[in-house]
């Protein structure tokens, strides 16, 4: 194999893979035999070419007629994975503050649960009930939790005082980073048709198993932290590690892949302020090596590790 032939075949690896199957080795001959005399190097024509050719070809499955089915087996999918997300990140949340606040009254734990039942009543008619009941209490949902986050700042703020340290003044910004999740949520549960099936395509065990997950890593990092090391941060980058391993195991199938974009506005609420807190404290140090171990987890996910699968990209596991 010559040092052309070599080049070539990495440009053919951006192909998909059953394309390679069928034209790479016609492609590469048809290539060779027009090379030049003692060329080494595939000419800048042929690069671009072949490159603009993968896109093409990528594009055209991702979105062509017969990639229907998956993006409807990715909205599905998202429609169960977005609203469970949330629930699980705030019993992570509240488990975390309640194991580490054992000074506050019992009814900021009563009130702090509380919170989490209409996103729980959410979660099981997605999974159980009609789709529209799901929809309906996702919107009502979404403007109640943003009215009530709202009028509590409003109320803190005529309680104690807009200088107060403890106290946020209230901005637009601050009100669609609360809602766009909840929003967000309830338009997936709208547009998909059978959330249910979403739920079986993945595995009821399997969202359990990963719900558990991250409520105990949530919960025992947040204590660890408090305990231990307040200024090391890990609470903040635990969610993006786990969401980057969730990500990994997703992107082993195409409707997965589909899914992890349906999902991509919801990560970066979720996980965004993680990214922003390093660029705006001047450390883009950390935010390099944060983005590192971010895509070691995805990696290592992808290529399939227990427990969170044994499959790996060419043999993979079920969807998740």
């Amino acid at each position: 194999m010559t040092g052309l032939e070599d080049r070539y075949r990495v440009l053919f690896a951006w192909y998909p893979a059953e394309h390679r199957a069928r034209h790479e080795e016609e492609m590469i001959a048809v290539l060779l035999a027009s090379a030049r005399p003692g060329q080494t190097r595939p000419g800048l024509r042929d690069a671009a070419d072949l490159l603009l050719g993968a896109v093409r070809i990528r594009l055209r499955h991702a979105f062509g007629p017969g990639s229907a089915p998956l993006w409807r087996d990715a909205l599905n999918a998202a429609a169960v994975v977005a609203p469970l997300s949330l629930l699980v990140t705030g019993l992570g949340s509240a488990a975390g503050l309640l194991a580490s606040a054992s000074g506050l009254p019992p009814s900021y734990t009563v009130v702090q649960l509380a919170f989490l039942l209409p996103q729980a009543l959410i979660v099981v008619l997605a999974l159980r009930g009609p789709r529209w009941g799901a929809a309906a209490c996702a919107w009502l949902w979404a403007v109640a939790e943003t009215t009530v986050s709202v009028w509590a700042i409003l109320d803190a703020i005529a309680s104690l005082g807009p200088d107060t340290y403890s106290v946020q003044p209230l901005t637009a910004g601050m009100a669609a980073e609360r809602a766009g999740p909840l929003v967000f949520s309830a338009l997936l549960l709208t547009a998909a048709p059978d959330p249910a099936s979403g739920a079986r395509s993945i595995g009821h065990r399997t969202l359990l198993r990963w719900s558990v997950a991250t409520v105990t890593a949530l919960g025992a990092v947040s204590v660890l932290s408090l305990l231990t090391a307040p200024g090391l941060g890990l609470t903040g980058l635990t969610l993006p590690l786990l969401a980057a391993m969730a990500c990994g195991v997703a992107s082993r199938h195409a409707a997965g892949r589909r899914g992890i974009a349906l999902l991509a506005p919801l990560l970066l609420f979720v996980t965004g302020h993680r990214l922003a807190d390093p660029l705006s404290s001047g450390r883009p140090f950390v935010l390099a090596v944060e983005a590192m171990l971010l895509a070691l987890a995805f990696v290592l996910a992808r290529r399939g590790f227990r427990p969170y699968g044994s499959g790996t990209v060419s043999s993979p596991d079920r969807l998740a």
